[in-house]
């Protein structure tokens, strides 16, 4: 049986709407074993639900269906397979968990079949699925990647995250599922608002190239989507206050939410427990981790099982 394990991400950061995200030191394991024959057996154990078992729909289970994806586009029928994934990623929470299952899947198939394709075309067979790549890129090659289309392929520039960082992330107990997150924005956006994002975004480059995170509180600021999200998360604006008011260096929600994430490199306990009061004045449950940035790239593992 083979193993690998697939991080979690988050994404947009505040200024980089679907282009900017980051993968953390939280991981989804899978296990993946060849069956003789053709059946596709998938099983996910929701290791931040008590390991629940979840009940999978074979027509929109992600797995299965980028694990077929990659077989089509190696022109094989797929083989059959038995995969296990145990996820520490909580479902639809602004981590990942779907970019998980799609990378997980293709990588299964890579491991299946025994052929590797190119990296450029498993990032395309990746965001075919995900419909943006700033979650499936980091999830493959890890780091802060900033994500581009040229000439309808993905291309990305990855930047290692220092491990001097720390990465504080309050989850709520309830789900924003993306569809619903992407119906909240506006259809146009004006170009005052356009041209405060790229400057944020290119602020916010600079800061991780130059380790010089002091610049992530202006960086970090966004004016595309989050002042629409943060209406389905009535607490928002405390729980940014509180991060900062303890010395986060920068914060946003993670991805489409309702998660939100902090920069620090100190005090992170103290900061994980404040930006949780908010939630706990309203009666909401919510759950912490304080996590380092994660620069494994899975693409490379599999290079060096050829």
């Amino acid at each position: 049986m083979d193993e690998f394990k697939v991080p979690a991400t988050s994404a947009n950061l505040g200024p980089g709407y679907d282009t900017i995200g980051m993968a953390l030191n939280l991981f989804n394991k899978f296990q993946v074993k060849k069956r003789k024959d053709n059946l596709i057996k998938i099983k996910v154990i929701d290791k931040s639900n008590n390991n629940q078992i979840l009940e999978l729909n074979p027509k929109n289970d992600l797995i299965s269906i980028a694990y077929q994806s990659y077989f089509k586009f190696i022109k094989q029928k797929a083989a059959g397979v038995e995969i296990i994934e145990t996820m520490e990623t909580p479902l639809a929470r602004g981590l990942g968990s779907s970019a998980s299952a799609i990378i997980g899947g293709l990588t299964a198939a890579a491991i299946v079949s025994g052929k590797l394709i190119a990296e450029k075309d498993f990032i395309k067979l990746a965001v075919a699925l995900e419909k943006h790549p700033d979650n499936v890129v980091p999830a493959l090659v890890g780091g802060l990647t900033i994500n581009y289309n040229c000439n309808e392929d993905y291309s990305y520039y990855k930047i290692n995250l220092s491990q001097n960082l720390s990465f504080v992330l309050v989850v709520p107990d309830f789900e924003l599922k993306t569809k619903e997150l992407r119906a909240v924005l506006p259809k146009k956006i004006n170009y005052p608002d356009a041209i405060f994002n790229l400057s944020r975004t290119a602020l916010f480059t600079a800061a991780f190239i130059n380790n010089e995170f002091h610049l992530l509180k202006k960086a970090m600021e966004d004016k595309i989507h989050q002042p629409y999200r943060k209406r389905l998360i009535e607490e928002f604006d405390q729980v940014i206050d509180k991060a900062y008011a303890w010395g986060a260096y920068g914060a946003a929600l993670s991805g489409a939410g309702p998660t939100i994430i902090a920069v620090a490199d100190k005090n992170n306990e103290k900061i994980a427990e404040e930006m949780q009061k908010p939630f706990k004045a309203k009666n909401i449950k919510s759950s912490s981790f304080i996590l380092k940035g994660c620069n494994y790239n899975l693409y490379e593992y599999l290079k060096g099982r050829q």
